[in-house]
């Protein structure tokens, strides 16, 4: 509710604002910078943000342009933002409002000055204000290609490139996959980054260029921390000064849990094996084991399958993790219930175990580079699929 309500203050702030400052001319004394605010522990929180501020004391002018705000109220939010057509809109933001709510999370934000001239500050300005209308502030979002750090990006780059002056960066690149830079944000061994590592797939691993890097406001700043501006007249540096807005520890990920991935994982893949090792001995078969794990795992291949081919999000097609997680496994679960279908459910048992099979090898090639927690989740598949056809094929019930 609180988030909501800052929401609703920060629309209403750029309705009431926006008539009067488009007439309104920047005096010699006004200045943009860009704002950079570290994360905090939500998943949507953890790739930090950006942020434009428009400063003019003599105009008494102070706000700030965020182009990532998004309402869970939005009619159908959840099945939008699973399929990849979430609308995102520009909110303009009295600085102080905007400085409060990351202040209030803990965030520490950091101002850079641009090394504007007056004439690109009010060109700047005109189209910060243009793009905050109504009917213009919404756009579709995309995670790697069109956030706030890319708006951010663009428009500046957009008004220098009118002016004729070049954005030069000189910043020591060093060859990188978006899986990589996800796990600089979440981490390595945590539910965000097995979450992320479910559902992204092999084109996380390609390597990317540096200018894929502006979608990640802290490359952002850092590139525009090593960025000349040339022109026929002039070499400068973009950032004219840097500043800090509060200080507070950068929230970093959780890695130290007992309850962590692999720790889980691999708990839970001793007592299947323990489990299936026993049904074995004893000659039972146990139809409640298979019934939860194939369910859970047919709705986590639910989720890749629906994402690979009906989502619009990037990187997420094709997904190898389809292999030992997929939407038959739901059917399978509830079919092994009933006794009669158990012979023949034996051969996807035996298909589930090859693909899976598969699985490992891509794992261990790293073809698909997989969450290491992913192994033992295999593992266990493996066993399961292996017992059911052992227990089943060659038993004939009523």
């Amino acid at each position: 509710m609180k988030r909501l309500l800052s929401q609703l203050l920060l629309v209403v702030s750029l309705l009431v604002s926006t008539s009067a400052s488009a007439r309104t001319v920047l005096s010699d004394e006004a200045h943009i910078s860009l704002l950079t605010c570290e994360p905090s522990t939500a998943i949507y929180e953890r790739f930090w943000h950006s942020a434009i501020r428009v400063y003019d004391p003599a105009n008494g002018i102070d706000k700030a342009y965020n182009y990532g705000i998004f309402d869970f109220e939005t009619p159908f939010f959840t099945a939008k933002f699973i399929k990849g057509a979430t609308d995102y809109i520009l909110a303009v933001y009295d600085t102080e409002d905007f400085v409060d709510s990351y202040m209030a999370r803990h965030s520490t934000i950091y101002e850079q000055i641009l090394n504007l001239t007056a004439d690109e500050r009010r060109m700047l300005y005109e189209a910060l204000e243009e793009n905050a209308l109504p009917e213009n502030r919404t756009y579709r979002y995309n995670f790697v290609y069109d956030n706030c750090a890319t708006r951010v990006y663009f428009i500046i780059k957009k008004v220098l490139d009118r002016y004729g002056t070049t954005m030069i960066i000189d910043y020591p690149f060093r060859p990188t996959t978006y899986r990589t830079v996800f796990e600089q944000f979440l981490g390595r061994d945590n539910w965000q980054r097995f979450a992320i590592d479910i559902v992204i797939g092999k084109p996380a691993d390609r390597q990317i260029s540096p200018d894929a890097l502006v979608a990640f406001p802290k490359y952002m700043m850092e590139f525009f921390a090593n960025t000349q501006l040339v022109s026929d007249t002039l070499s400068v540096p973009l950032v004219a000064s840097t500043s800090t807005i509060g200080s507070f520890p950068t929230a970093k990920p959780s890695e130290h849990s007992l309850l962590r991935p692999t720790f889980v994982c691999s708990l839970l893949m001793v007592v299947v094996i323990f489990l299936s090792f026993w049904c074995w001995r004893i000659d039972k078969y146990f139809a409640i084991i298979d019934f939860v794990l194939f369910f859970v795992f047919g709705l986590i291949g639910t989720v890749v399958f629906y994402l690979m081919f009906f989502s619009v999000h990037p990187l997420v097609s094709p997904n190898y993790n389809l292999l030992w997680a997929n939407p038959l496994m739901l059917v399978f679960s509830l079919l092994i219930l009933n006794k009669k279908w158990r012979r023949y459910l034996s051969y996807f048992a035996i298909f589930n175990a090859l693909t899976t099979i598969i699985a490992i090898i891509i794992f261990v090639l790293r073809i698909q580079v997989m969450h290491a927690s992913f192994l033992a989740l295999m593992a266990m598949m493996l066993v399961r699929s292996l017992m059911f056809f052992q227990q089943n094929f060659y038993k004939k019930y009523q």
